[in-house]
């Protein structure tokens, strides 16, 4: 097929997975991602508001830029802007296979959207995809031998997710190996720009090191096995995606031996495959030692599924090319492949996605404040979800705060009447507030205790509930304590 047709029609293909993915979140009345969705989605909501957010170090300054026009529609409009990014990273990979060689590339726009973990993140507000989309944009212009392009893209990797300084050293090195010594100034470009433009705002040059958000919250998350993220593979990029992936491995390895085919081969190594493996290793590094505030959450790797499918396009070509009949090679084989593809997703995941018993908790007890007497007051709250569904801005500080100010003792700086929401995943955890605090202090009284109707879990080994409380006006106290109460 013509490359012109063959590209209208990928176009048509994603302008119709837009439209299904589309309805699908709109369907969803859950999400995917767990707090860290509401903690994006509201960075990126509010920038237009507060310019300062376009800046904020966690919540990743590239995907606010990019988010925030479809944020001001809301979460859903976060969430589509995942969608739009996550197709225009397909059809990038697409574009990068096509480059390497026109057969079968249109494949690759489905190894990138039917791997499971990038599957689920179209319902999330997460920053994995956007990541995924700037690194793909940097292969395709290295492919292309653009390589002082690529560079400057590669050089906003680490504004997109921090960890992305680790690719763009690997592929610093692959710049000095290919002698490209005139693109490597461009991998620094992202972080003068940023040094730049945030620098009359922290009134320090080297914001972007002294502002890093991750500091390592061991205690708090524990750590995991070295092989946690080998374990997890299949899940995380599904057996067929893999079965490809380490038959492109193999024949780049044969491949190396061939000498009319060993540049292209060793391209792909140094740009493709190192940098994967460099990102895959550094996380499975920091979970293992607990560092970088690493919850070795599988979805990370989601930022390098491109990667993935590109090499696991080669081992598909591996495959097609042992094969000589045509309608095999031209019909049997993609269509068994797409089938393979699109099982695992729907495996692991049911959509649309429903909300989860803790988010069902934290939206009746949301739902209970807006309708008490006391709507009004100013409110103290641990997870992020319920600010959220309580519909209010949450960088007003007369209308709401992030936590109490200090945890060992909650009545502290809280003026009277305000409301405390306190959770079993949130409170103790990062909030660092046990419950005890709350329940022993005669300043406060116990509203209302809202908890899922099957015992649960929180992070910490808590039973999960979620506790309203109201601080009471100073020097006022009840014989009665919050435990007799509850």
């Amino acid at each position: 097929m013509p490359i012109k047709r063959q590209e209208k029609r990928i176009i048509g293909v994603l302008l119709i997975l837009f439209a299904v993915l589309s309805t699908l979140v709109l369907l969803s009345g859950g999400f995917s991602g767990g707090g860290d969705s509401i903690a994006h989605y509201r960075i990126s909501r509010y920038a237009l508001r507060y310019p300062h957010l376009f800046l904020d170090h966690w919540g990743k300054p590239v995907f606010t830029i990019l988010s925030s026009p479809f944020s001001w529609f809301g979460f859903n409009g976060t969430r589509i802007y995942n969608v739009i990014a996550g197709l225009l990273t397909a059809f990038l990979t697409y574009r990068t296979v096509r480059e390497e060689t026109g057969k079968d590339a249109w494949l690759a726009v489905f190894f990138v959207i039917f791997a499971p973990v990038y599957f689920i993140l179209f319902f999330s507000a997460v920053t994995e995809i956007t990541f995924s989309l700037v690194l793909i944009f940097g292969i395709y212009y290295i492919y292309r031998e653009k390589y002082q392009a690529a560079a400057l893209v590669m050089s906003f990797l680490p504004f997109a997710r921090t960890e992305g300084f680790v690719i763009v050293l690997v592929i610093l090195v692959a710049g000095i190996a290919y002698r490209q010594y005139k693109s490597i100034p461009w991998l620094f470009g992202g972080f003068v720009l940023f040094s730049l433009v945030g620098w009359p705002y922290y009134h320090d040059p080297l914001w972007v090191i002294h502002e890093m958000p991750y500091t390592g919250a061991a205690d708090i998350y524990g750590h995991g096995t070295l092989m946690h993220f080998v374990n997890s593979a299949s899940r995380i990029f599904g057996i067929p995606l893999l079965f490809f992936w380490m038959l492109g491995i193999y024949s780049l390895i044969r491949d190396i031996l061939i000498r009319e085919k060993r540049d292209r081969a060793f391209r792909e190594i140094w740009f493709v495959v190192l940098p994967f493996l460099a990102y895959f290793t550094a996380h499975s590094y920091v979970w293992w030692k607990g560092l970088g505030g690493s919850l070795g959450l599988t979805r990370v790797m989601a930022g390098v599924v491109p990667l993935v499918a590109v090499t696991a396009m080669r081992g598909y070509r591996f495959v097609a090319g042992q094969i000589t009949e045509s309608m095999n090679r031209k019909i049997l084989l993609p269509a068994i492949t797409l089938v393979a593809l699109l099982i695992p997703p729907l495996h692991f995941y049911r959509v649309p996605v429903r909300q989860d018993e803790i988010q069902k908790v934290l939206s009746e007890a949301a739902e209970w404040l807006k309708h008490s007497p006391y709507a009004d007051h100013r409110i103290y709250y641990y997870d992020l979800y319920f600010q959220f569904r309580l519909g209010i801005d949450p960088y007003d500080s007369e209308r709401c705060r992030e936590k109490v100010p200090d945890p060992l003792d909650p009545a502290k700086d809280v003026p009277a009447g305000s409301i405390v929401q306190w959770d079993a995943h949130y409170g103790p955890n990062e909030g660092r507030l046990s419950l005890e605090k709350l329940l022993d202090n005669p300043e406060y009284t116990l509203l209302k205790v809202f908890k899922p109707p099957q015992p649960l879990k929180a992070l910490g080994s808590h039973e999960y509930a979620v506790y309203i409380f109201l601080r009471k006006p100073a020097g006022h106290r009840e014989r009665k304590s919050n435990k007799q109460i509850y």
